[in-house]
């Protein structure tokens, strides 16, 4: 059976004709291209055994041969290497220098400037090496040259900075100043000389590094001057105890600015008790006086203010001390055999005592001068007889240093 039969029969079954049967042509023109088949991947044999060295050389039998001896291998001609030749370098000349300007030619604003800052630096250092010779042989400063007078006391409440005042209007010098100089930071001395408590005094010099004279007072009707310690908080007082303990001079440059002479006197109320203040004013004092009551609690600290001032002693000449026994009531016993009682324990360096006497508080009270309103009250007295025994102590030394 052919193929056209197997179409006619397949018709028939249909109910059709193989008369409309038509050819169709089944060759398309696909865009796509036509995707390659790889094609597969043969297994690589499997090596074959090599049959060893020494059984394939017997098998070969091989005739014995000489051995040649290989040609000398000849090493190829070099290359010929190409240098590349740098390019001609250019020569710098030097530039020719500027031709020597003629004899009484003006120089230039250049060169004019330049001498200018030569000078200057020229007179710079010459400054700068003086005043670092000077600072090296500035000489130290030496205590003043006043009559230094240092009133001290190892307790409070004795009467310490009254007698201070009142020392300083009533030792009068002549031909010289009196000057009171408060180191107690309680500040009290200003308001014994009728002075206000809020003048200005050392601690405001000292915070504005301005010198201590400026804040110089004169006394109200008195011919003294008192220079007031001042308003000071706590951080001020230790500002002034670091100075005075870092710089062991620095006292004496301040006291060095109130331009005292050896006509001058000084007097210094120091703070109650062993303060910085203490040693740096003992190592100049002339005079030392130390105030104490007739009472058992004085007398107990006695020893330890003796102790305080021995070192006066040691110093050569050494300055007179004197101790003052203050308000002491002749009206009760027990004043009058404590005074006994220290004038033994004291014994030449006793300078006197002064009576109890209520006017100096009212003085204070009511702001009047006891000197002038009551001056024959007990301690107005006393007072007069201890200034003049001081007074006639000074001139004496005067007299021997030939000081007026």
């Amino acid at each position: 059976m052919s193929h056209a039969d197997d179409i006619g029969n397949l018709f028939t079954r249909f109910g059709a004709s193989a008369d409309s049967y038509k050819e169709i042509d089944t060759e398309f023109e696909y865009l796509e291209p036509a995707l390659t088949v790889a094609e597969p991947i043969t297994p690589a044999a499997a090596p074959e055994p090599v049959a060893p060295v020494a059984a394939t050389l017997a098998a070969l039998k091989l005739p014995p041969t000489l051995a040649s001896v290989p040609a000398p291998v000849q090493a190829p001609a070099p290359a010929p290497v190409v240098v590349a030749v740098p390019a001609p370098v250019k020569r710098i000349s030097p530039a020719p220098e500027p031709a020597a300007q003629p004899a009484g030619a003006p120089l230039s604003l250049r060169e004019q400037l330049e001498a200018a800052a030569r000078l200057r630096h020229a007179t710079a250092q010459g400054l700068n090496q003086g005043a670092l010779e000077h600072a090296m042989h500035k000489p130290a400063p030496t205590r003043p040259q006043a009559s230094i007078i240092a009133v001290v006391s190892a307790k409070g409440g004795v009467g310490k900075t009254t007698f201070a005042a009142a020392l300083a209007k009533l030792l009068e010098r002549p031909h010289g100043r009196v000057v009171a100089l408060d180191l107690d930071p309680q500040n009290s001395l200003a308001s014994q000389l009728m002075l206000p408590r809020t003048a200005p005094g050392l601690s405001q010099a000292t915070d504005s590094d301005e010198p201590w004279s400026i804040h110089c007072h004169p006394v109200p009707d008195s011919t003294a001057e008192c220079l007031p310690f001042g308003h000071a908080d706590a951080t001020q007082l230790r500002s002034l105890e670091q100075r005075l303990a870092n710089q062991p001079g620095w006292l004496l440059q301040q006291l060095a600015t109130l331009a005292l002479t050896p006509a001058d006197v000084l007097i210094i109320d120091l703070p109650t008790g062993a303060t910085p203040w203490l040693a740096s004013v003992l190592e100049m004092a002339d005079q030392v006086v130390a105030l104490t009551l007739p009472t058992p609690a004085a007398y107990r600290v006695l020893d330890e203010l003796q102790a305080w001032l021995a070192p006066l002693h040691q110093r050569s000449p050494a300055p007179r001390c004197g101790y003052l026994i203050n308000k002491v009531d002749p009206t009760r016993a027990l004043d009058l055999d404590m005074c006994q009682v220290l004038r033994q324990r004291i014994g030449r360096e006793l300078l006197g005592m002064v009576r109890l006497d209520h006017s100096l508080d009212e003085a204070q009270a009511f702001e009047f001068d006891p000197f002038v309103k009551v001056p024959d009250s007990p301690a107005c007295q006393d007072l007069r007889d201890v200034a003049h025994a001081l007074g006639a102590h000074l001139a004496h030394h005067h007299q021997q240093s030939g000081t007026p």
